[in-house]
């Protein structure tokens, strides 16, 4: 008996490879799409989920491609695509699959990313309102506050989404609560793949790096968090009534995933708290899914005359579907691979001409600008017109431009102040320089308006010819992006270059085999 419950469990999985993997007919895809659309929805659908692959591996190659653009050209303008593609590239498709997954046809993907778009919408607004109200200083706090804020305002709207779809189902009510939660994540991906890559003015070096970083933590952390801890309150709330009660038990537990989530831990402490909240939440995501998948056919089926029917479909593929599936995995998975590769090639500081460096705070980059010294710009000075001027220029025997000087106190060099003059004897300040030795050459430093925020200085810029542009940030710190040292990284050029090659060789190797051995089973057979 064992033995055949494994044979089946082992035919599922070879089948369902198989099958997420093997070409789609145009009737396959449009049955998808029209699901829950057509007069007549009842029964369950009999297919097997491959959607999802493909969707994935669509939205990943476009990000790549503009990350790629962004990088060769430094072009902004590709960031709002790419800050778009970051944000739903694992998303959409992990909810595409829960639809795949769910085997009635009473549901249509399109309301789902409609429940996504105005839920996850709403859900955000309600928690911002909060957040604008509550004001919390202590991060511990913090981070319960934000736990049961934003489980609170997600769980609103899908419940309300759930009762306008009367939808009975434990997993419809899951699927359609996952699609706020999952609308939340991706504005929640969104912003933060925004905010963080806009604080560099420019992308130099690490800059797509590091939007990279968070494309990638962000994705992959979304599928064990919002879009998981909000379809569980859905699911609960499909209970019946004697034990509506459980769904408050689930959001209570929800609310404290969330807040061990956000905990300000460091170090391994803090990956060891990460890990369980993965854990305990895919385990129990997954085993919300699997119940509520098989009670949902049970009730429409005999599982075990689909066992034994999904057992004679595997033994009966054919030599022709075998080989051009695998070719076909073959393909996406080599495709998936340079995808990644080229992902690598951007992040990495390879021949990179700029570096960024960062100061604390103001004092530091100001003290760094102006070589260590400390030097002020009297904006206030006047032309003394009997004072002495150390350079003039004249217009038809006329003084029009004078320079005078002062002293620097403490300082073995002088403050340069350039004027225009009037007929009347005074003058208009037009410039400030100051005149001094820097490793170990003399020199004359104009002074040049800086921001910070709400404040401007004028600055010496006497340690600013590695000074490309430079940032100044909300927590008071200064980005600054200057000159690279030399150029680096063609070790990691030459391996990922030679990897890519290897793969894309290996693909075509592999397809010609696969082609081959296709052509010979079919001459056998004719």
């Amino acid at each position: 008996m064992d033995k055949n419950k494994g044979v089946v469990a082992r035919a599922k999985i070879v089948y369902f490879f198989k099958e997420t993997f093997r070409a789609h007919s145009r009737a396959e895809y449009r049955e998808i799409f029209s699901r829950g659309l057509n007069e007549d929805n009842s029964g369950v659908t009999g297919a097997y989920p491959f959607l999802y692959v493909r969707a994935f591996l669509a939205l990943f190659i476009l990000f790549t491609v503009n990350i790629v653009i962004l990088r060769l050209t430094d072009n902004m303008l590709y960031l709002p695509s790419i800050t778009f593609l970051g944000g739903i590239t694992f998303t959409i498709p992990f909810i595409i699959l829960f639809f795949e997954l769910y085997p009635k046809r009473d549901i249509a993907l399109f309301v789902l990313l409609a429940i996504l778009v105005i839920g996850g919408t709403i859900s955000g607004v309600l928690s911002q309102l909060a957040f604008s109200v509550i004001k919390v200083n202590n991060d511990w706090v913090g981070a319960l506050i934000t736990g049961l804020v934003e489980e609170t305002c997600k769980a609103a709207p899908a419940l309300i989404a759930i009762l306008v779809c009367k939808q009975k189902n434990s997993y419809a009510s899951f699927l359609i609560a996952a699609s706020v939660g999952a609308g939340f994540s991706v504005i929640e991906d969104m912003g933060y793949i925004f905010y963080y890559s806009d604080k560099l003015v420019q992308f130099y070096s690490t800059g797509v790096g590091n939007i990279i970083i968070l494309f990638v933590e962000r994705g992959l952390s979304s599928m064990c968090t919002h879009l998981l801890w909000t379809g569980a309150i859905g699911w609960a709330f499909s209970i019946k009534k004697p034990y509506r009660s459980f769904s408050l038990f689930v959001l209570m537990t929800s609310i404290l995933m969330h807040f061990c989530w956000n905990l300000p831990l460091t170090g391994w402490v803090k990956v060891v708290d990460i890990a369980a909240c993965v854990l305990v939440a895919s385990a129990i995501n997954i085993a919300i899914v699997h119940i509520s998948r098989v009670t949902t056919l049970a009730s429409e089926i005999d599982l075990t005359r689909v066992n034994a029917a999904i057992i004679r479909e595997a033994k009966l593929i054919n030599a022709r579907t075998l080989y051009t599936n695998a070719a076909s995995f073959t393909f996406a998975f080599t495709v998936g691979l340079l995808s990644v590769i080229m992902l690598l090639l951007c992040a990495l500081p390879i021949g990179i001409e700029y570096t960024n460096r960062e100061f604390a705070d103001k004092d530091e980059f100001v003290a760094y600008i102006q070589g260590g010294y400390e030097l002020d710009a009297d904006l206030s000075r006047k032309y003394d017109p009997d004072g002495v001027n150390v350079e003039v220029k004249y217009i038809e025997n006329e003084i029009t431009y004078a320079v005078q000087c002062d002293g620097i106190e403490g300082v073995d060099g002088e403050y340069f102040y350039g004027y225009y003059l009037r007929g009347d004897g005074t003058g208009e300040l037009d410039s400030i320089s100051v005149g001094l030795e820097f490793n170990g050459r003399y020199s004359r430093y104009l002074a040049k308006e800086y921001t910070f925020g709400d404040e401007t200085e004028w600055l010496f810029e006497v340690n600013a010819l590695e000074l490309r542009d430079y940032r100044y940030n909300r927590d008071g710190s200064v980005t600054a992006i200057v000159d690279a040292e030399d150029f680096e990284g063609y070790g990691y050029l030459i391996g990922l270059c030679a990897a890519g090659v290897a793969i894309s060789a290996a693909c075509c190797v592999v397809l010609v085999a696969f082609r081959i051995k296709l052509r010979g089973r079919l001459k056998n057979e004719g």
